[in-house]
């Protein structure tokens, strides 16, 4: 056996392994019509060709297969997991626009020592606590009804920093 004919017959066999099993009889078929082509490069170009209609019709199956109707329980599953990244995504961007107005007040403080904002405790109530919650408040009521889980994950958060900035009057 020349080497086209080898090459050929190992791009036939790999591809029969390596074909779901809904093609593999298709597979075995064309690799034993390879000893029927007459002609070595013949045989070599007529394997990469059966090689390509494998591999179209292997895709085309795992295609119906991504896209087959999912049962009740996959939906269920599918839809719990989305709203774990809503809240999860939510919780994030809030965190994100908390620690944006901190980062805010710490570097007007460098930029302008004179103001003395270190200094003044109201200032990061307002600029650190009250105008981001406010903010959280009104993003949760404007995505509630469209995006309820990134909301409640937006509140979720609102809840967390209400309740450190409250412990953390009390215990100063």
């Amino acid at each position: 056996m020349s080497a086209p004919r080898r090459w050929a017959a190992a791009l036939l066999g790999a591809a029969l392994r390596l074909a779901p099993p809904v093609t593999r009889e298709w597979a075995s078929a064309m690799l034993h019509e390879l000893d029927f082509i007459p002609g070595e490069w013949a045989a070599l170009l007529w394997a990469l060709g059966g090689v390509g209609a494998i591999a179209r019709h292997a895709a085309r199956n795992w295609m119906q297969w991504i896209q087959r109707p999912k049962s009740s329980q996959e939906k269920l599953m599918n839809s719990k997991a989305k709203k774990a990244v809503g809240i999860a995504s939510g919780a994030i961007s809030a965190l994100m626009l908390a620690g944006s107005a901190f980062a805010l007040l710490r570097i007007t403080d460098l930029l302008f020592p004179s103001w003395g904002i270190a200094q003044t405790e109201w200032t990061h109530w307002v600029g650190g606590i009250f105008i981001p919650e406010a903010i959280f408040i009104v993003a949760a009521v404007a995505l509630w009804r469209k995006r309820g889980p990134i909301a409640a994950g937006i509140l979720l958060t609102a809840v967390a920093i209400g309740l450190h900035f409250v412990i953390h009057v009390a215990m100063h």
